[in-house]
């Protein structure tokens, strides 16, 4: 990207679309190297990205199965009904 207006100033680079890019590879990198060997792990289509100096920590949801916490025969709480 050229600055035609300022010739004296140096031409630089959207810092949105360079973000987008950048939070995109980590995204991806994360789906390749953790979300793709299991089932268990999912990824959001958008997920929240953290971006640090040596890396990024990406959002995921990690699935826990209920029988592997003890708690195998418990149910759902039922929502509390508001009567008028």
């Amino acid at each position: 990207m050229s600055n035609a207006a300022n010739p004296t100033k140096p031409a630089t680079r959207e810092p949105t679309r360079d973000k987008e890019a950048i939070v995109s590879a980590y995204v991806a990198k994360a789906r390749q190297q953790y979300a793709t060997p299991t089932p268990d792990l999912e990824i959001d289509d958008e997920p929240q990205v953290s971006i640090a100096a040596s890396g990024a920590w990406v959002a995921a949801w990690v699935w826990v199965n209920k029988e592997e916490v003890g708690i195998g025969n418990l149910t759902r709480p039922r929502a509390k009904r508001i009567r008028s």
